[in-house]
């Protein structure tokens, strides 16, 4: 039986109807001789079905992955044999899904199969073809249960760490599912590209967080599977079928320990596992340089939180006041039909009223035919209005009876008028109160999803002085008390065991070192955390060596992510940024858990995709900070809407300091006796100005502190939203942190302060150009439409004119009819590539000085030096960075 969560149970669902899906359109494939994709399908279900612990279902795809893998050794007759085999396969699979699905138990597969006549019909292919379903190689029986040593480690640790099992266990469910997913593709795809690195990224993870929270087994095998994805990484491995195998034993096996510590199954065949390692560690094959990819956005993961008795009470409370006072709306609604009815009855007569008014006095044949006939006479030879005017009765005409019949629906009229009211009065006193309901509930649900960060220092505390290996560390907490969302929480979790690591690994010196430079001989790591401005603040410190910035700096040359020239132009600010670049590592040896140039990359990946930021302060010999700035609750966020050019934005209300207003032709606004630049947001975004003669003012803090006065044309108010992630390519754009829809159903964007404040430091500086070259457009190349937009008005908003090409043949083109500035293009593109396209213009001669910049999204070292060769004069990577861009164009 599984024993994963109902989120990852129905991934496994979803991707394993989906094999059926294909396994039913098998008869179809064979007949076109594509084989292929029925045994990548079979081979996927095989690994995943082993990974979520269905072990009769993973053993069923291996045969059929068996079968069809000589499918094209068959001839006719065997091809309908196996068509049979996989009908018969497929039917007994989607019988096994349905019992997973109620139950959570496959039931009995093979029973199920056999009863069908498989066994028959496998036979049979055996006799015609025994090469197709020989034995593999290794079938030696698995050894015997090691219940003495790793099976006790690991209940033991399940029993006396519950605490972190809830949040370690699921962790390591969803990067094992990540690793799963990376081998999937590189078997189908490029296997030394983005899926080679995901799939170390996930490896690296999980062994770092059960380090952390200290279960050694995991820790110890998730690290040998490490190593040699390392090796495959760095060129001494080749990857192929047996280092693949290896791999996803290995993470089948993670996953049996997961069951193992729960006490759901009994053996862990690990000895098998890690000699398998240990054959493929000591051989090595040569290899080609493996890529080095931009980092990848990783799937969000699933989350949950324990909530009291007494604060489930609360929410009950609140539900059942929102059920009152919808029955109190709905009673008001049936009161608003009844009203609405009165006021047709009422328009029905006065029509009615109307109507016959005109048709005895309005119109003209009907007024004349009433004249032409004598009036009715009584017996008496009087008419009716003669005896009327002799009993001296009230005299009432046509007249007269319409103007009291409409004094009559008035009053009818006024009437419903004044219910009306009092019934939207009343409404309105409804509408409120459900507004304080909502409020009320949507506070006791932020509460509810609210954990102390203290939780989260328990899972560090305990591994300190395992990890320092040597050193003598003191660790301090400040702050445990601090709430936050168990969202917040769990996406914090991988981001402060790196910065832990690396902390303990590179930043904290050892005794001998501490006490020749002065310090104590035991270092200090501290972890504080505290609230500002509705938002998270959480520092992690250590009194080491601090970052050697001139090493980092000679890093990013030597991984080929920046040029000399580039790194001496680097102020600190700039250069203290290498350090969240892919791979990179300033680390003279590799340990355990640091050196691998991936902690860093992972914790802005983490900050980002929690709508945070991320700052960094070191001094050389005196410690380093790291400093992350994150929303307390991500369900729902106080925004200040705002109107740009036209258009409705939001910024975050924990960022703002202050609103003010000021003239339009002042550059700078006071605030506390200190000048605060004042930046236009329609200049930042590109946007049209708008035509009022003051700006509306929000004092926001970014990165590091710094503070900035954003210009908008005026202030739309508060609004309490829902914030939503954004998806590529917006969501690399680092002044965008999501986007919310208003009540009338329009996207607004919400911005980063930190971003927008990159963006103003990004500004164009005053250059010594002529007038002429002043106007001289940049050709931006790209088959992306999104890329031309985004780089474009990046572009545009630095003060350049640009000018846009799908490919380098309509480049080509271009160029021949105009002058430009530079050329800025990607690589990869119908038509004409960009190596392509740099070779063309080398060789013409009126184009051979033009200067040319690489954007691309390949950051490998051999798509550089190639780009390089062929004449680019720089090579920046995707997403790109307005100052980088900057930095080119004012070079040329």
């Amino acid at each position: 039986m599984s024993t994963t969560t109902p989120d990852l149970l129905q991934s496994f669902l979803d991707e394993a109807w989906e094999t059926v899906v294909v396994f039913e359109q098998t008869p179809e494939f064979l007949a076109i001789g594509r084989h292929e994709p029925l045994v990548v399908m079979a081979h996927r279900l095989k690994g995943s079905a082993g990974l979520y612990g269905f072990p009769q279902t993973a053993q069923l795809a291996a045969l059929a992955e068996r079968i069809l893998e000589g499918a094209a050794r068959y001839n006719e007759a065997q091809r309908e044999r196996v068509a049979l085999f996989m009908e018969q396969l497929t039917a007994v699979l989607s019988t096994a899904l349905e019992n997973i699905a109620i139950s959570g138990k496959e039931g009995p597969v093979g029973l199920e199969l056999a009863r069908l006549g498989a066994a028959r019909v496998v036979q049979e292919l055996a006799e015609l073809n025994p090469e197709a379903l020989a034995p593999p190689e290794e079938t030696a029986p698995p050894p015997a249960p090691e219940e003495g040593g790793v099976v006790e480690a690991l209940r033991r640790f399940h029993q006396q760490n519950q605490e972190f099992w809830e949040f370690f266990a699921p962790e390591t469910l969803e990067n094992l599912e990540l690793a799963q997913q990376a081998l999937l593709q590189m078997e189908t795809g490029d296997p030394e590209g983005e899926h080679l690195r995901a799939l170390f990224r996930a490896m690296h993870t999980i062994k770092g967080a059960a380090y952390s929270v200290g279960c050694q087994p995991i820790g110890a095998f998730a690290h040998q599977l490490e190593d040699l994805l390392t090796e495959v990484r760095e060129g001494r491995l080749a990857w192929g079928p047996a280092i693949a195998q290896a791999v996803l034993e290995g993470t089948q096996v993670i996953g049996q320990m997961l069951r193992v510590a729960e006490g759901k199954e009994n053996a862990v065949y690990l000895t098998q596992a890690q000699n398998r390692l240990a054959q493929l560690l000591g051989r090595a094959a040569p290899a080609p340089d493996p890529s080095a990819p931009l980092p990848q956005r990783e799937p969000s993961r699933a989350a949950s939180v324990r909530v009291s008795l007494e604060r489930l009470d609360a929410l009950l409370n609140i539900a059942g006041e929102v059920l009152v006072t919808r029955s109190r709306l709905a009673l008001m609604a049936q009161r608003f039909e009844e009203l609405e009815n009165l006021l047709e009855a009422a328009r029905e007569r006065l029509l009615r009223t109307t109507t016959d008014f005109e048709a005895r006095y309005l119109n003209p044949r009907l007024s004349l035919s009433q004249e032409a006939s004598s009036p009715a006479q009584t017996t008496l030879g009087k008419t009716v209005q003669e005896l009327f005017t002799e009993l001296e009765f009230d005299r009432y005409d046509d007249l007269n009876i319409l103007a009291r019949s409409i004094q009559e629906m008035t009053s009818d009229i006024t009437e419903i008028r004044n219910s009306l009211s009092e019934q939207i009065k009343a409404f309105q006193q409804e509408t409120e109160q459900f507004g304080k309901l909502a409020q009320a509930l949507r506070s006791e649900v932020g509460r509810a999803r609210l954990v102390p960060i203290g939780r989260l220092y328990q899972r560090l505390s305990r591994q300190v002085q395992q990890l320092a290996k040597g050193k003598a560390v003191e660790i301090r907490f400040q702050g445990e008390q601090v709430e936050l969302d168990s969202v917040v929480l769990e996406g914090l979790s991988e981001a402060l065991i790196h910065l832990v690591n690396n902390a303990l690994a590179h930043g904290i010196e050892s005794p001998e070192e501490r006490l020749a430079r002065g310090k104590p001989a035991k270092g200090t790591l501290k972890l504080r955390s505290y609230t500002q401005r509705n938002a998270l603040v959480l520092e992690v410190s250590d009194d080491g060596r601090g970052i050697d910035l001139e090493a980092l700096k000679q890093k990013a040359v030597e991984k080929g992510f920046c040029t000399p020239e580039e790194v001496r132009a680097m102020g600190p600010e700039e250069a203290i940024e290498l350090i969240f670049l892919p791979g990179l590592s300033t680390a003279s040896e590799v340990s355990d858990v640091a050196g691998r140039g991936v902690g860093m990359e992972a914790v802005a990946n983490a900050v980002r995709r929690l709508r945070g930021e991320l700052s960094v302060e070191t001094q050389a010999g005196l410690g380093t900070t790291f400093r992350l700035r994150l929303p307390q609750n991500l369900v729902v966020s106080d925004l200040l809407l705002l109107e740009v050019g036209g258009q409705v934005l939001a910024l975050p209300r924990e960022n703002l300091l202050t609103l003010l207003i000021a003239p339009k032709n002042q550059p700078e606004v006071l605030h506390q006796g200190q000048p605060v630049p004042i930046q236009p947001l329609h200049r930042l975004l590109g946007l049209p100005e708008g035509e009022q003669d003051e700006y509306a003012l929000a004092l926001v803090e970014g990165r590091g502190g710094q503070w900035v006065a954003l210009g908008a044309d005026r202030f739309l108010g508060l609004e309490q939203s829902l914030v939503k992630p954004l998806q590529p390519p917006l969501a690399e754009l680092p002044h965008l942190l999501g986007a919310t829809i208003s009540p009338t159903g329009e996207v607004i964007l919400v911005l980063s302060p930190s971003g927008l404040l990159a963006f103003s430091s990004a500004a164009p500086t005053p250059r010594s150009e002529t007038p002429a070259e002043k106007r001289l457009p940049v050709l931006l190349v790209d088959d992306s439409l999104s890329v031309r937009r985004v780089v474009g008005q990046m572009l545009r908003k630095a003060g350049y004119s640009v000018i846009t090409a799908a490919d380098g043949q309509e480049a080509l083109e271009i160029l021949e009819q105009q002058t430009f500035r530079a050329v800025v293009t990607d690589l990869e593109m119908p038509r004409m590539s960009g190596f392509e396209l740099l070779e063309e213009l080398r060789r013409r001669p009126h184009l051979a000085h033009l200067p040319v910049a690489v954007l691309t999204t390949r950051a490998s070292a051999k798509h550089r030096d190639l780009a390089l060769e062929l004449g680019a004069n720089a090579y920046l990577t995707k997403p790109a960075d307005a100052v980088e861009l900057e930095r080119f164009l004012r070079a040329t």
